[in-house]
């Protein structure tokens, strides 16, 4: 296989941005951008629940604008569309990537996908004016390992683009991540990491709900300690709220996964009741 597996960046990058007139504004290196968890598969290991019978709500301009006013807007930014499947509306995100680079957003856009529609991926891929969206394929569903593999055809005409546009399509990590449906059961190979008491420190998503949630693998969870704010929140609250979500990361859900001997998705996932919501979260107020 062609593909190399994406490299992480440094988490929970919190950058001040300073205007001409000299105000500042904290905006974050990374943002996940999520529809629903509508799917073509139905994987027993899905994080999200995707499923054909999930739901899904279209991006919009209100959406596309938050994001805007929440991530770093040069080169060094990232969104990444995740779900769900996003070729299952390419039409969508295809619209939503053009509508970010008339706005001015210059960073990366990652595609995660299954890749089981690769003409569509492609297609996404290739509708960027700036040539910077990438594709990251299901790691489970490119190889075959733990679930069904993508049709054949699909897989060779994603591995020839990029062997022609090396760089474009990565494959996503091998880790098994017990958040969602998680890894009960999972048929993979065993040797597949599982058991990690440190929460990978993800950055938080946008929902076209319009909601801000701190954590991508935990998104269809709506406790209390994952909510930022929403699209009418100020960015200073949202960030300032992500802050604390890292804090209360490394000062009460590690050492209670350390404690007990779980892995950090499994705290998340099973024992959340017995932690308390971030102390230092701000209250939401709207954005004038």
């Amino acid at each position: 296989m062609v593909f190399k597996e994406r490299q992480p960046r440094a988490k929970g990058v919190i950058e001040a941005v300073y205007s001409e007139g000299g105000t500042v504004s904290h905006r974050l290196l990374e943002l996940h951008l999520y529809p629903g968890n509508q799917c073509n598969r139905d994987c027993d290991f899905c994080t999200v629940f995707g499923t054909p019978k999930g739901w899904y709500h279209d991006y919009t301009i209100d959406h596309l604008e938050a994001a805007l006013r929440t991530i770093v807007l040069t080169p060094e930014g990232t969104l990444k569309f995740f779900g769900g499947e996003p070729t299952l509306h390419p039409e969508n995100v295809i619209w939503a990537i053009g509508y970010l680079r008339q706005r001015e957003f210059q960073g990366s856009i990652v595609i995660y996908s299954n890749g089981i529609q690769a003409e569509r991926l492609l297609q996404i891929l290739q509708s960027d004016p700036l040539n910077c969206t990438t594709a990251s394929l299901n790691y489970s569903i490119a190889t075959g390992d733990g679930a069904l593999q993508m049709p054949r055809k699909s897989l060779d005409l994603l591995e020839t683009y990029e062997k022609a546009h090396p760089g474009t399509i990565a494959i996503g990590h091998p880790d098994i991540v017990d958040s969602g449906r998680g890894v009960d059961p999972f048929t993979g190979e065993a040797s597949r990491p599982k058991v990690n008491s440190r929460c990978p420190h993800c950055y938080p998503v946008l929902t076209s709900e319009g909601k801000f949630h701190a954590c991508p693998f935990a998104i269809e969870n709506q406790s209390a300690h994952f909510q930022l704010g929403d699209i009418h929140t100020d960015t200073a609250i949202v960030t300032q709220n992500f802050r604390a979500f890292f804090d209360w990361l490394d000062t009460v859900h590690e050492p209670y996964a350390v404690q007990h001997e779980l892995p950090a998705c499994t705290v998340c996932w099973k024992h959340l009741d017995q932690l308390p919501v971030p102390d230092d979260y701000r209250s939401v107020s709207c954005a004038s």
